[in-house]
Order: structure tokens, then C-alpha cells, then sequence
């Protein structure tokens, strides 16, 4: 493809995709929908500006690799190992018990009962791309539906390797001599499973704090894509999904501070592969197929997303998860997934599937996805039907008050230190940001939530908790970047209170124009305090040195503003010796 082609093509993608995106949107049914309308007009369907879409996929999966990792940041292990029944008890049984009715659907319809066995395997698997690209949109992760999903997903991500494992096994063709045997290979995936968990547990978080107290972004960003790249290439090298190794990757840094900064490096190649990948599905549709016989289509695409969603909703209640739930991750798991596409094609390649069923499988896979945002919205739409409405008393008593919620710092300096302090001592959750590295592995040393991270750049904006967050406490001595960072927070969380830090009443009147909610002239507030000090030491009584304190706070610190604001720019002139973050 010349240059000017592929610019064209490139044109032709993202207006598409642009367009899909804003109007699934608009419409409520979530960029996912929007993305796989876009690979269906730039494929062989429509404007067919490529016919690698195959190859296109396989690029893009790297997306689901990232994806993983960011969750895996996300995921500590003491809430991975709380999850551990759920894993292995609930997402084994929902593997199994799909697997078999759905194979024993497909019997029903001519398959023979090998092909049907991989049929069904292949078809309970889920779409762990599109589930948690939904969740995480909609802020649903924490919630008892999102870590049930989440569990059921991790299951089949680890499930791959086994049923990759038993395709051999029913191929009739003799399985080649050079082929190893499994007690062979158990070692070399122990090995490179403890490898990955060693490197990302004692050497990369050394490498990180290294690029990150010399300041080096650009290598600390490198070094931070080298990590997941190479232990997704090493469980590839194993046999084992390379989004499982990105997770384990993740897994281990996730009690490092260097994770928010590590997230917000990763997050655009994460969301740009993500958005390739649903396109990549969208250009492999077959239309042709469709087309020709649609009823047939449709009908076993129904089929499944049925036999799917009756099996969930069946094992969520009797685990316990109730009704309400049991119809979210029924609904959320009911598209089948893309890890599909892999033992499909290692089963037609063995001969367990041949050709016509192989494209039709892929066509089912397809559609199942296609049909994910308006299956997932219904289901939330019962579920808040089944959803027991709370009394009045429950309401007052429903956490998620301000104090509840955690305040966001930026910088931890003097002030920074000084405000998660009091936070701490009147037991007030907080998470604080600084840039300087020492300072946050010695804040870390002494048990304070610090973690390195800029958040004046917007892209830890998203990694940091602002949507759930009672407030924003900025105490940045870089005026500009802290009115950056004012800005930023203001139009993407309008209505989150921010408190910042002000060198004197000039700065502190520019940030009250920029919508802070309160800032605070330490120049001002400094010598407050030391006149009130004044006057209480030489017997003026107490209460009228508090009266006239809150007297010259009045209106804006009005009467200390000598007419001119002569004596504020003076203040604005004196060396300052806060910190930079």
C-alpha cells in the first residue's frame, strides 16, 4: 500500500469510526457498538479500504493484553486471593455447565459430538475485551456484578490453556513425535509464570523508581511498555494467553507507587488497541454469510446468548449473588468472546472443525458481540426492576457521604504532608500524588497513601479517583500548573469541590475565577496567624483576637487589600520556598 493510500485509508477509518462512536453514544449504547459499526462500513462489506482484517485482529489483541494489565494494576493480591472461590469454583462451573449444554445444542443441529465439544468449550468462553470495556466505562469494576464478571473472566482467561491443550486430543490425525509431552511443559510454565512474578515484584519497580527520580518520562513510559509486552511474549512462549500474563505483570506492580503513573502512561495505547480490536470484529463479519441466510443466523445467535444467560442466572443464585445481580452478569456474559477465534482456529487446523463450520462458528462469535450493548442494557433494566428499593432509613444510613469518600491531594510537600496528616488523624480516607520520588518512597516507608504521579497531567486524571472522590486539595507552588490542574478537574468533574493552595490574594482571586471552590493565601493566613499570636501573648483577650481575625477574613480578606493591592503584589514579589511537585 503506497503512502497516500494508506493516509486515505486512514482518513476513511477514523471518520468512520469518529461518526459510529459519537452517534452510538448519543444514542446510550456505549462506544463498543459505535466502534464495531465502523469495522462493518471500512470492511470487505463497505468501503473495504483493507482485506487484512484477520491481521489487523491479531495486532490488536495487544489492546486486550493492556487491558488486563490495567486491571491487574487495579487488583491488589489480598483482593485477588479474596477471590479465589469465586475464580475457581464459580467461572470453572459456568465454563463446564455452558460448555455442555451448548455442545449439546449443537449435536442437535448435525454436529458431530467432537466438533460440538469444542463448540461449546469455545462458545461458553465470554468476551473479556467487551465486558470490561463496559464496566469500566460505567464505573461498575467494584460493584458485586463487576467483580463476579471479573472472576468468571480471569477463569476463562486461565481456561484457554487447557482447552488449547485438548484439541490435539481429538484431532484423528496422529499427533507429531516432536510435540512435547505435558510433563515437559508444566515446568517451563511454572518457570516463566515465577519469572514474570520475580521480574515484576523486585526488578522492574527498581527500574521505574530509577527513570523516575532522574525525571526520565520518556524511558520511565518505555520501561513501563517493556514490562507488559515481555511477560504477555513470555506466556506466549508458554502456551498461555498473553492477557494473562499482562494481568500477572499488573498483579505484581499493583502495590507499587509507581502504578497510577504506570496506568496513565499505558491508558492511550490501551484505549487506541481497544478500539482497533472491536473494529478489527466488526470488519471480520462475514456479510455475505449473514445475508444469505439471516433467520438461520440470528436464530442460533439467540439461541446462544439464551442457553448463556440461563446458565449464569442459575449458578449467580445459587451462589448467593441474588437476582438483581444474577441478571447483571447474566446479561454482561452472555456475548461469547474472542478467545473463540483462537481454539476455532487451532480446531480447524487439527481437522475437529472444517471449513464451513469454522466460518459459521466466527459469524455466531461475531453477532454475539454485535448484540452485547443492547443485551447488557436490558439486563440492567430488569435487574433495576428486581433491585429491592431501600427504605427511607437505609437512604440516611448509605455510605457514600463525603467523608466516606476519599480526598484527592495534589503535592506532598509542607502543605501537601500537613493536610494528609489531619486527614489521617480524624480518619478520613486520601490518596496524594508528588512527583518527587524520595519524598514519596519515604511518605510510602512511613505508611501514608502516597504515590508518584503528575496530576496536572490529565492522563492520571482518570486513574486517580476523581469521579468518586468528596474533594480536590491542590497545594502545587507552580501556579500555572496548578491552574492547569484547576482547569482540567473543573471540566471533567464539574461538580467536585477543589481547595487549592494560593501564594497571596492575587493568585487566590485568579483561581476563584478558574471555579475553585476555596483557595487559600498562605502569605495572608501566615501573617494572620502570627498577628493573632501577637496580640494573645500581650493579653489581648481571646475572643477578640478571633473576632477580629474573622473580621479581616471578611469579603474576601477586603481590608487587608490596602485599597491598590499594593501590598499584595509586595507579597507576590517575596521568595517563596514551597515545594515543587
Amino acid at each position: 500500500m503506497h503512502l497516500d493510500e494508506l493516509l486515505l485509508a486512514a482518513v476513511v477509518l477514523l471518520s468512520a469510526t469518529t461518526l459510529s462512536v459519537l452517534l452510538f453514544k448519543r444514542l446510550g449504547l456505549g462506544s463498543v457498538l459505535g466502534f464495531l459499526a465502523a469495522g462493518v462500513l471500512v470492511g470487505p462489506a463497505g468501503f473495504s479500504i483493507t482485506d487484512r482484517s484477520e491481521e489487523i485482529r491479531h495486532v490488536a489483541e495487544l489492546g486486550v493484553v493492556l487491558l488486563l494489565f490495567v486491571i491487574g494494576l487495579e487488583m491488589q493480591p489480598r483482593k485477588l486471593w479474596a477471590m479465589r472461590a469465586s475464580v475457581f469454583g464459580f467461572g470453572t462451573a459456568q465454563i463446564v455447565l455452558t460448555g455442555v449444554v451448548i455442545g449439546g445444542y449443537g449435536t442437535l443441529f448435525g454436529l458431530g459430538w467432537k466438533a460440538a465439544l469444542i463448540a461449546g468449550l469455545g462458545l461458553a468462553l465470554s468476551s473479556t475485551a467487551f465486558v470490561l470495556q463496559m464496566l469500566g466505562e460505567r464505573g461498575e469494576m467494584a460493584t458485586a456484578h463487576g467483580k463476579a464478571s471479573f472472576s468468571i473472566l480471569l477463569m476463562q482467561d486461565i481456561a484457554i490453556v487447557p482447552l488449547l491443550a485438548l484439541v490435539p486430543l481429538l484431532t484423528e490425525a496422529p499427533v507429531e513425535a516432536a510435540a512435547e509431552p505435558v510433563w515437559q511443559r508444566v515446568p517451563i510454565v511454572v518457570g516463566l509464570v515465577a519469572a514474570v512474578i520475580l521480574i515484576g515484584r523486585y526488578v522492574v519497580p527498581v527500574a521505574l523508581e530509577r527513570m523516575a527520580q532522574r525525571r526520565n518520562m520518556e524511558a520511565f513510559a518505555m520501561l513501563a511498555m517493556l514490562a507488559v509486552l515481555a511477560a504477555a511474549w513470555a506466556m506466549e512462549l508458554a502456551g498461555i494467553s498473553m492477557a494473562l500474563g499482562a494481568f500477572i505483570m499488573g498483579i505484581t506492580l499493583s502495590a507499587s507507587a509507581y502504578r497510577h503513573q504506570v496506568e496513565a502512561t499505558i491508558a492511550p495505547f490501551k484505549g487506541a488497541l481497544i478500539g482497533l480490536f472491536f473494529i478489527s470484529v466488526g470488519m471480520s463479519i462475514d456479510v455475505q454469510l449473514l445475508l444469505g441466510d439471516a433467520p438461520t443466523v440470528f436464530g442460533h445467535a439467540a439461541a446462544l446468548i439464551a442457553l448463556k444467560a440461563v446458565v449464569l442466572l442459575g449458578l449467580g443464585l445459587v451462589v448467593g449473588l441474588g437476582a438483581a445481580t444474577s441478571t447483571r452478569v447474566a446479561a454482561l456474559l452472555a456475548q461469547c468472546g474472542e478467545f473463540g477465534f483462537v481454539l476455532f482456529g487451532a480446531a480447524m487446523l487439527a481437522g475437529v472443525l472444517n471449513e464451513e463450520e469454522f466460518a459459521f462458528l466466527l459469524l455466531l462469535i461475531s453477532i454475539t458481540m454485535v448484540l452485547t450493548p443492547l443485551v447488557a442494557k436490558l439486563g440492567a433494566m430488569l435487574a433495576e426492576w428486581l433491585e429491592p428499593k431501600p427504605s427511607d432509613d437505609a437512604k440516611s444510613e448509605r455510605p457514600g457521604e463525603p467523608r466516606d469518600r476519599q480526598v484527592v491531594i495534589a503535592g506532598y510537600g509542607r502543605f501537601g504532608r500537613t493536610i494528609c496528616i489531619m486527614l489521617e488523624k480524624m480518619g478520613v480516607p486520601y490518596v496524594a500524588f508528588d512527583m518527587d520520588a524520595e519524598r514519596v518512597a519515604l511518605a510510602q516507608r512511613e505508611g501514608h497513601h502516597v504515590f508518584f504521579g503528575d496530576l496536572a497531567d490529565p492522563g492520571i486524571l482518570d486513574t486517580a479517583g476523581l469521579a468518586s472522590a468528596a474533594s480536590v486539595v491542590v497545594t502545587l507552588n507552580d501556579a500555572d500548573r496548578a491552574q492547569r490542574l484547576v482547569g482540567d478537574v473543573r471540566n471533567l468533574y464539574p461538580d467536585l469541590p477543589i481547595a487549592v493552595r494560593a501564594r497571596d490574594l492575587s493568585s487566590r482571586d485568579r483561581l476563584l475565577a478558574h471555579g475553585v471552590s476555596q483557595a487559600i493565601p498562605e502569605a495572608v493566613e501566615a501573617g494572620l496567624l502570627l498577628g493573632a499570636s501577637t496580640l494573645s501573648r500581650i493579653g489581648v483577650p481571646e475572643e477578640d483576637v478571633a473576632a477580629l481575625v474573622a473580621d479581616l477574613r471578611r469579603d474576601g480578606y477586603d481590608l487587608l487589600r490596602l485599597g491598590s493591592g499594593a501590598g499584595d503584589d509586595a507579597d507576590a514579589q517575596q521568595h517563596d520556598d514551597g515545594e515543587a511537585v
